[in-house]
């Protein structure tokens, strides 16, 4: 008799961020409804060798590491993940507060660097769990955030990418419970407009519409901690502690080639937006990507919707460039990397949502004596 396999749609994941100090296993707090999941566990050997008096011979292998690397994919879902990726990222928040003052429902989180006193990189819980099966779940502890990449088009909803470094996972757990937003909304097509400014000016909501690209067809952001991950002896064999490495910041943007835009690969080259020679000087820049979306509420005549503003004060320009043949459209594709000096945040994020907290747990109280 022939057997089926069952569908690997049946696959889902879930997060629950760990307070301070906790050891154990955050809850599942959300759902994440991604499209793609890459556990990136590894198991290392080590090969015991030694001379007999015949030959060199392998007698064994010993196991010296396990590791993962978690990575998902996902659209940028307000309540589901998203506002939880930049405090992963930070590990610093200001907020929830009203996004304007008596509002009931929308609420304002502001992510950034605290330069005075950096904080540590707050650690998570990752659930993948099989939802054929009652205890197939995989769970992957003490998961800290070592990627970010926000990519979007003209016409795709915006994705999100987080890599993680985490200890190895463990198997056969319950799977987790599938906690939803009763309001789901995300970032769709058309959503999003990125803004181009000099260092020095001030980009304001007054203002903004003369710092805006029309048609940007497509960006990203790019966020690597270079983190590692190595055991200490003691713990037990899969756990592992983290390190931060040297942060790499990085990005780009693809706009049509036209009379308004063209200057892009002028100013990159030259120093000036109508220049003729080529500058010895690196082009440095302000990028705003911000992203409006449906209303949340009126607040005294005022409307207030879903929001996301990244705000990266200081970019260099390492590429603008046009094709100068083929058959396609012309347009002109931009890369930069993120400066940071350390006096202030390498990029600040600020958004608004319908969120009421961060899905971070709770520390139990401990046993009365």
């Amino acid at each position: 008799m022939g057997n089926i396999a069952p569908n690997l749609a049946y696959h889902y994941w879930a997060l629950g961020i760990k307070p301070a100090n906790k050891t154990e296993a955050e809850d599942p707090l959300i759902m994440i409804p991604g499209t793609e999941f890459e556990p990136e566990k590894e198991i290392e050997h080590d090969e015991d060798q030694g001379h007999t008096g015949s030959a060199t011979l392998n007698m064994g292998m010993d196991r010296i590491k396990a590791e993962s690397s978690p990575t998902f994919q996902d659209k940028a879902r307000y309540q589901q993940g998203w506002e939880d990726y930049f405090y992963l990222l930070y590990g610093d928040v200001t907020g929830p507060v009203p996004a304007v003052a008596t509002a009931a429902k929308a609420k304002k989180y502001t992510f950034a660097v605290n330069v005075a006193a950096p904080a540590d990189p707050p650690l998570c819980t990752l659930y993948n769990g099989y939802a054929k099966t009652a205890d197939d779940a995989y769970v992957y502890d003490n998961c800290m955030l070592n990627e970010l990449e926000i990519s979007f088009k003209n016409d795709e909803s915006m994705t999100v990418k987080p890599s993680f470094v985490a200890d190895y996972p463990l198997l056969n757990q319950t799977n987790p419970a599938r906690v939803v937003p009763t309001k789901k909304v995300k970032i769709r097509p058309g959503q999003t407009i990125l803004y181009y400014a000099d260092t020095t000016d001030v980009i304001t909501d007054a203002n903004k519409d003369d710092f805006a690209i029309p048609c940007v067809l497509e960006g990203n952001i790019k966020i690597n901690h270079n983190a590692e991950s190595e055991p200490c002896a003691g713990d037990l064999f899969g756990v592992q502690s983290k390190n931060m490495g040297v942060r790499e910041s990085e990005g780009g943007f693809s706009v049509p080639w036209t009379d308004a835009t063209k200057g892009i690969e002028a100013e990159y080259e030259t120093g000036a937006t109508d220049g003729t020679q080529v500058s010895e000087e690196p082009l440095r820049k302000q990028i705003m990507i911000e992203s409006i979306g449906p209303k949340i509420e009126t607040v005294a005549g005022e409307d207030v919707f879903y929001k996301t503003k990244i705000l990266i004060p200081d970019v260099t320009i390492t590429k603008a460039e046009s094709p100068q043949s083929g058959d396609e459209r012309k347009s002109i594709d931009v890369e930069f990397t993120i400066n940071d000096e350390g006096d202030a945040s390498f990029m600040n994020v600020e958004i608004i949502t319908e969120l009421a907290a961060l899905h971070i747990g709770e520390v139990e109280a401990p046993p009365s004596p």
